[in-house]
Order: structure tokens, then sequence, then C-alpha cells
């Protein structure tokens, strides 16, 4: 089995799953939602209740549905995410058991990344869980929101599968690699490489912004109904221009990542599916979440991710 056509598989089929959950009802409201921002249809979901209850599916959905963990696990995807950095750090500079696994599983021959490629989307993963991380200790309030276990498995799954997919397509350039302190040195970076990183890092800190403003609407104190209508001028075009961000900053490892003759990597793009789909349905209930709060008027001409498109 070859490990890139996994990893791009494993994106792919995620993506569909969330959407085929979004789709259906009975599977939408009790997946996709949680904590304060609920599709408002589950309001009505759990007033019929108990004439679906008796159903078998319901009652085993519902079921299931209730395995939840704190909000406050949010934390380990990034811990999980640093994490991964290190160590694939460790194994691409000495070589080591981990790598020689991957190579043999390297089956499907494409343009080879250049060991520099390596370095700096490896550069821009670690910075990214770093901030992340940093920006879920210092900014994240005491909160009794829950979230579905399979958000959580899900999250820990995709930085585990991305910190490898960033470098797999440079498996070859790496053995044949010995790393040296001039690999530390700087050297001119290539269009494709300045583009790239340039849009990581305006992305990044627009990101920061984002959730440091978010974090500052929520009072001190534990209750849903301390939330405000956001009015920073982000929010006049998305509703969720953090996950726009987001998605901008997968799209940047995308074309730093590119092989050459290509204008993405395939395998980051790949993820970068996932994360807009996965982001996307959140914006579709995060809007709707919205309108029932504050009155559709409030969300009209806004739209739910990206701007002037969805």
């Amino acid at each position: 089995m070859d490990i890139t056509l996994l990893l791009r598989s494993t994106y792919l089929g995620l993506s569909i799953l969330v959407l085929v959950i979004h789709a259906i009802p009975l599977l939408r409201t009790r997946f996709m939602s949680y904590g304060a921002r609920q599709d408002p249809s589950n309001i009505a979901q759990k007033a019929s209740g108990r004439e679906v209850r008796s159903h078998l599916l319901a009652t085993l959905l519902d079921q299931a549905a209730a395995i939840c963990v704190p909000h406050s696990w949010f934390t380990s995807f990034y811990a999980v995410s640093v994490s991964c950095s290190l160590y694939w750090a460790a194994e691409l500079i000495f070589k080591g058991p981990s790598l020689a696994a991957a190579a043999q599983f390297q089956v499907t021959q494409t343009r080879s990344l250049t060991v520099k490629q390596v370095q700096v989307v490896w550069l821009m993963m670690f910075v990214q869980g770093s901030r992340r991380l940093f920006e879920c200790l210092t900014l994240s309030k005491p909160s009794q929101s829950q979230m579905w276990v399979g958000h959580w498995i899900l999250g820990i799954l995709f930085y585990v599968c991305t910190n490898v997919a960033i470098w797999i397509e440079g498996t070859s350039a790496i053995q044949n690699h010995e790393f040296s302190s001039q690999d530390i040195a700087f050297s001119p970076p290539t269009f494709r490489t300045f583009v790239g990183f340039l849009i990581f890092i305006l992305a990044s800190g627009f990101q920061h912004d984002c959730h440091a403003y978010l974090a500052a609407l929520k009072t001190r104190g534990q209750n849903a109904n301390a939330y405000r209508m956001p009015d920073h001028p982000a929010w006049n075009v998305s509703l969720t221009p953090h996950y726009f961000a987001e998605c901008l900053i997968y799209l940047a490892i995308a074309i730093v990542a590119a092989p050459e003759g290509n204008v993405l990597n395939v395998t980051t793009l790949c993820a970068l599916i996932f994360v807009a789909v996965n982001l996307g349905v959140t914006a579709d209930g995060t809007k709707k979440w919205y309108a029932q709060k504050f009155g559709a008027e409030q969300t009209r001409g806004r739209a739910r991710m990206i701007p002037f498109i969805y």
C-alpha cells in the first residue's frame, strides 16, 4: 500500500463522510453540533424526541452521540501536532526507523520535494501547532461545553496524518541527504516559497487577531448568553474569518510543498479540502446560531466562511 495514496484517500474519504453526516438531519443534529453554537434545528429534533426515540436506530444514535469529551480537550490537538513535529524532525535528521518504514510504503513515483522545501513546510507546521497551542492555553476561558468524541478522534487523526503528509513526497531527497550545520544557513527563497510563506505569515497573524478578539467577546463566567455579536471589521464579510484564515494557512503549505512543475502539493491539497469541508459545515451551523441568537438581519450579506463565495 502506498502511504501517499493512503493519506490522500483518508483526507478525501473523511471529507465525504463529513458531508454525508451534514446532509442527513438524523445524523447532523446529533454529531455536527456542540457547545454554544448548536444547529437551531436541534430544538425541533429534541421536541419530537419522544416520537422518534422508540426507533432502535435513533436510540443507538443517541447513545453514540452521548459519548462526549470536554471541549477543553481541543488543546490536545495542538499538543499532538507539536509533539509529532518534534518527533519527525528527529526522524528525518537522524534517518530513524519510522522514516525507513515510511519509505518502504512510498510506492508511487512522484516529483520529489527538495530538502529545503521539507525544512520550510516542517517549520510552518511546527509554528502553526505551537501558536494554536499557545492560544488555547492563554486565550481559552473555562467552559462547560463538550464535543462528541468522534470530533476529538478526527482532530487527532488529522494532525498525526498532516505531520506526515507535509514531507512524505520528499522521502527520497531526505534519504539521500546528510544533514549538517549548512542546512540551517539562510538561502534566498524561490518565488513560490516567498509567496507561500508570506500568505502563511499574514493568515497566521490575522487568525491570531480573530482568536484574541473572540476570546474577549465572552465575559468572565460560564454562561453562553455572555456572547455578543462580533463587530470586528473581519466579521463584516465573513461570520467565521478565523476559519477562512485556517484554509489560507494550509493553502500556503500546499504552495510551498509543491514539487517542481506543480502549482500545489496534491497530498497537502487533500488536507486542505478536508479542512475546508470540516470548517465549512461548522460555519454553516455558526451562521444559523448567530441568526437565531441575534436575528437574521445581523447575518444578512455576510458569508459563512469564504468572503463573497460561501
